[in-house]
């Protein structure tokens, strides 16, 4: 398949640029912005048969764990300005931008501008599957639904990100109607007028509407992969997962709980036991020691290089320099098993997270969507509606997993209870690119202690906290 994927690749490019007539340059101008001349490419390539159409949603897998999409760029973004993560070393630091809250609408000067590139170019990827499915004549009508199903998500997938990081919250504005990103339903001509951002409930709109077709195309057909753990592709609760994480940022609680309810009732993704915690995060995802996750990225590789663990790898020369803040490490108890001395390793002077860091340091799987986060999304929701037994309930089944001798919370107030899950939230999923996001809808400051520079803090509101849309080059 690698070899297949190679040959194709070489023969796009060569496409490519034969379509393009003006140079390499024009073409990688183009194609980031989801603008392309080049459908042809597609059409006679890609669209042929099973295994074109496969390729395709490999190919857009592909660029959600490429080092401009989760591997590195927006995994590390939440984390870096929420305040999980300081530089291990005073020189050659990337992602300063990001860290600072001064990226610009110049993409030179644009951290996260790769990343929006990467993005659009899989949404387009997933748009074709709409356009020309019709033509993958080997295909029965329960496979042609997987596909679709699986553009739909990857879709959603891709909007939502962009929204998260280029707009402001949900909840910034009543009615969500402050500027979003560009939506991208269908492929537009290199020669298309630039469009306007849609708002952020349009995007959110679109990409509900996504996920909901999605999930009814699950129910209605057959698996088009052959091998490997299912879980490495998306499925129907991949698409319930991200929907329950959509509705949480659009304050829908009901809607959040209904979704967590039908997750957690398949028993299909029982939380990690503590005795197995640790080891679950030392090895590839889909081990029989973490059955946790929903949905997670493949690694191509079982040696450090091409990973997301690489950022946190002290012995990775090259990029193993972001070290875990002092603030994060602080808010570990005693006999919690995901405190310093078990989920963490300390080198020269520094505490690296080893989620992501596997046996004999082999890479592991960058899980999307897992059980825990579900339990505390149901925790928060119910405690937005006041049904604080149910809130505490959730909250205390994954304290009491990191922690069993911990006592159980017993409180009173709504906002203490939500101020616990907070906190909670920052304990279990740190590393998984929620921290910022977390802030921003809570309406909290960015508050870093552990922090050098001079934009350690940022205030809540403030235009900040979106990334300006970088120019098209």
């Amino acid at each position: 398949m690698k070899h297949f994927i190679k040959q194709y690749s070489a023969l796009m490019l060569i496409a490519a640029l034969a379509v393009a007539g003006s140079g390499c340059k024009k073409f990688l101008e183009q194609e980031p912005y989801n603008r392309l001349s080049v459908n042809d490419i597609f059409q006679d390539l890609d669209f042929q048969d099973l295994e074109g159409a496969r390729t395709t949603l490999i190919g857009a897998y592909e660029n959600l764990a490429d080092v401009n999409y989760y591997e590195r760029a927006l995994g590390l973004y939440p984390e870096l300005t929420g305040g999980n993560i300081k530089y291990a070393r005073s020189s050659n630091q990337a992602f300063l931008n990001t860290y600072f809250f001064a990226n610009g609408a110049v993409p030179d000067q644009n951290d996260l501008a790769e990343f929006y590139q990467t993005a659009y170019n899989t949404i387009y990827r997933a748009n074709n599957m709409f356009a020309y499915i019709d033509r993958v004549a080997d295909a029965n009508q329960l496979q042609k639904n997987r596909l679709l199903a699986e553009a739909y998500s990857i879709r959603a997938l891709c909007h939502f990100d962009l929204v998260r990081v280029f707009a402001l919250p949900y909840n910034y504005t009543s009615g969500a109607g402050h500027a979003g990103i560009v939506l991208r339903t269908t492929n537009t001509g290199a020669d298309a007028p630039v469009a306007a951002p849609n708002t952020v409930k349009q995007v959110y709109d679109r990409v509900i509407a996504d996920l909901d077709s999605a999930i009814l195309l699950y129910g209605n057909s057959v698996p088009v992969y052959a091998g490997g753990d299912a879980r490495g592709y998306l499925s129907a609760d991949a698409a319930r997962a991200l929907l329950l994480r959509v509705h949480l940022y659009r304050e829908d609680w009901s809607s959040a709980v209904t979704l967590a309810n039908q997750l957690i009732a398949t028993g299909n993704y029982p939380l990690t036991p503590n005795s197995q915690y640790v080891d679950g995060w030392r090895r590839r995802a889909g081990n029989q020691m973490d059955r946790e996750a929903i949905f997670y990225l493949f690694s191509r590789t079982d040696i450090p290089q091409g990973s997301f663990g690489d950022n946190f790898n002290p012995v990775n020369g090259i990029f193993g320099y972001m070290a875990t803040s002092n603030d994060l490490l602080g808010l570990f108890e005693p006999g919690d098993v995901r405190r310093r001395e078990s989920m963490f390793v300390q080198t020269a002077g520094f505490w690296y997270t080893r989620k992501y860091q596997g046996m004999n340091d082999s890479a592991n799987n960058q899980k999307l969507f897992r059980i825990s986060e579900v339990y505390l999304s149901r925790a928060e929701a119910q405690a937005e509606l006041n049904n604080l037994p149910a809130a505490l309930a959730d909250l205390n089944t994954i304290r009491r997993r990191a922690n069993p001798n911990t006592p159980l919370l017993n409180i009173s107030s709504q906002q203490q209870v939500l101020d616990s899950i907070f906190v909670e939230r920052r304990r279990e999923l740190c590393f998984e690119g929620h921290l910022l996001f977390d802030i921003a809808r809570k309406k909290r400051p960015v508050v870093r202690t552990d922090c050098t520079g001079n934009a350690c803090n940022l205030p809540y509101p403030s235009t900040l906290f979106a990334v300006p849309i970088p120019n098209r080059r």
